[in-house]
């Protein structure tokens, strides 16, 4: 079982208790605007989704670390973040990180906090060598996280998805194991 630790938050595996909070994220149109591929319409399908969290946290050959992040003081649920193995090789693991929390806690850096406990995790414990994030360009908050973290921006996608009934771009940031190494030594 994962628990990573920050000064303000745990960041963990799910337990079947998240399903309420869980289903409040995925099913509230405003967080999950950029993420419709992820949006849930109905308890059974976020159950779903939990299961999968659930069922990786407990295989021997995890590929996904789909993880809650909660309040270290209250236990009060604030979001998700996760990252899924891309690439395994001898050089080291690909992953692609992937975040989003319930709006009451926007702009308070709790998604810049996670992210980086779950990025030193992967570096030092999940044999990473390369870590991908991205998002739709116009989501201005979550490229402004990748910036926070010293992420590196390697692309910029044009007329790459459709989102909403439009044609959108998006752009993708990395980090490699050398550049954390310099960022968190």
């Amino acid at each position: 079982m994962i628990r990573l630790e920050t000064d303000r938050l745990i960041i963990r595996d799910h337990i079947e208790e998240d399903i309420v909070d869980l289903h409040k994220l995925l099913s509230d149109s405003k967080v999950m605007y950029y993420l419709q591929d992820l949006k849930t319409n109905s308890i059974e399908e976020s159950k779903l989704n939990l299961r999968v969290s659930i069922n990786e946290s407990n295989s021997d050959s995890r590929e996904k670390y789909f993880l809650a992040i909660t309040d270290k003081k209250t236990d009060e649920y604030i979001g998700e973040i996760g990252v899924t193995k891309l690439l395994n090789s001898k050089f080291g693991n690909k992953f692609e990180l992937g975040y989003f929390i319930l709006e009451k806690y926007w702009g308070n850096g709790i998604v810049t906090e996670s992210s980086r406990a779950l990025l030193d995790y992967c570096f030092n414990e999940l044999d990473a060598m390369k870590i991908i994030t991205g998002c739709n360009k116009d989501n201005l908050g979550s490229e402004k996280i990748m910036k926070k973290l010293d992420m590196v921006k390697e692309a910029e996608f044009i007329k790459h998805v459709v989102l909403h009934g439009k044609i959108c771009d998006c752009v993708e940031y990395r980090m490699l194991q050398e550049e954390w190494e310099k960022h968190s030594g």
